[in-house]
């Protein structure tokens, strides 16, 4: 019989196994000191330092939007090349352009659109917004975008929920997912609250760290071992997941 988990066990579990997973990661300093060549920062908690580091990462929340991260960083690198690496640049660009540079991250017409509100939010207000409520009133900009944005480009504590986090909190029996609130909305704010008050104690660490650790490394985990259709063997979690079946 598998052994009873909290969130906080399964943070230190996927730690131990994993290590510091460096993300957000900026492509920008790809290969530069600390950075790996392709932006991953493990352990390296300092980023980012400037606006144009900030509109790299609210601008890569919006391209990775329904789509996979190596989409993003086609799109990213596109821009760069393009010499559009702050949000002046990019207000700078005809619509026309603006929708060549990220069409590898797909629906381009409408995440064009959202990068230009999202660069006018940043030129507003470059130490961030008042609140959350700021930005989810942004078009495009739902509770996962929004947490994204505050947690890894602002560095303020809230812990972004995805599909990830919903299917291994539900397949390892710490959340019933029959249970669930059935409104997108309120099963983002259930789960969220359920693991933002289980954690405790964060190690060495501080709070926004370990967000931005455990969505990391619950994405890390969720390719190698929890997917739709799980590769249990050799999962951190194995001992201890009841392996639930979920629709997820």
């Amino acid at each position: 019989m598998p052994i009873a988990i909290n969130p906080e066990t399964v943070f230190i579990l996927l730690l131990e196994r994993y290590g510091p997973r460096g993300w957000w990661p900026l492509l920008s300093r790809a290969d530069t000191a600390g950075f790996d060549a392709r932006g991953y920062h493990p352990g390296l908690y300092s980023v980012p330092d400037t606006v144009e580091e900030r509109w790299e990462i609210l601008a890569g929340s919006i391209l990775t939007q329904n789509t996979a991260w190596r989409n993003v960083e086609k799109a990213l690198a596109s821009l760069f090349a393009a010499g559009i690496n702050g949000p002046e640049r990019y207000l700078e660009l005809t619509g026309e352009r603006r929708i060549d540079l990220i069409r590898s991250a797909g629906y381009f017409t409408q995440k064009s659109v959202r990068l230009e509100t999202v660069a006018r939010t940043l030129l507003a207000s470059p130490t961030g917004p008042a609140g959350r409520e700021e930005l989810l009133a942004l078009n495009g900009v739902g509770p996962e975008t929004a947490d994204s944005m505050l947690l890894y480009a602002w560095g303020r504590p809230w812990f972004v929920v995805d599909l990830y986090t919903i299917r291994l909190f539900t397949r390892t029996g710490l959340l019933d997912f029959a249970a669930l609130p059935k409104s997108p909305s309120k099963r983002y704010e259930h789960v969220q609250n359920f693991i933002t008050a289980s954690f405790v104690h964060f190690g060495n660490i501080g709070t926004v760290e370990a967000y931005q650790e455990f969505h990391a490394l619950v994405v890390h985990n969720a390719k190698e071992h929890c997917a739709a259709k799980p590769r249990c063997a050799g999962c951190p979690l194995e001992r201890y997941c009841p392996k639930l079946s979920v629709p997820l």
